[in-house]
């Protein structure tokens, strides 16, 4: 996401959040990112406060390279809180998250998990257009949310816990 920021027109900037834990990996990325305009490392939010906190933003965005099968068909929490916060959602062609994207108009898929992929769509994304996403995104966020599928959860765990039938 780092490279793919570099890409991006001069109207972009790309905000991380990063989890203490893993002091290395952060100053790393941060020594990577160092001299490139459009980036900004943040404090960490409280978990009550992401949603609200993402709000304030236009695009939630998630670029994650295919290494594995769990990668590949990965549906991460970030995805969800974009959805909640009413994000327009940038990703490469993640096969989970595009059906949902195509579902509702919520956001864009690249064609490639290359970072120059992402960025030739966020790049000729219009206000117009993001402003469409973002209404959808508010949409599937009514679908996708914990209220929703409650009941489904509540049977789901119930046949698991009764055991063998």
């Amino acid at each position: 996401m780092i490279e793919l920021a570099n890409l991006l027109d001069a109207r972009f900037t790309v905000d991380f959040i990063l989890i203490p834990g893993e002091a290395r990996y952060i100053g790393q990325l941060m020594r990577q990112a160092a001299g490139t305009r459009n980036i900004q490392f943040l404090p960490p939010v409280e978990m009550n406060q992401i949603v609200p906190f993402s709000a304030q933003y236009d695009i939630g965005l998630f670029l994650l390279e295919p290494t594995n099968f769990n990668y590949l068909h990965a549906l991460p929490n970030k995805f969800f809180e974009f959805l909640q916060a009413r994000l327009a959602v940038a990703i490469g062609p993640s096969p989970e998250m595009a059906r949902i994207i195509s579902q509702f108009g919520c956001g864009l898929v690249a064609q490639s998990f290359e970072p120059q992929a992402l960025a030739k769509e966020l790049n000729r994304l219009d206000a117009g257009t993001l402003d469409k996403m973002k209404a959808q995104s508010s949409q599937a966020a009514t679908v996708h949310c914990a209220e929703r599928n409650a009941d489904l959860l509540k049977t789901a765990f119930a046949c698991v816990l009764s055991g063998p039938t």
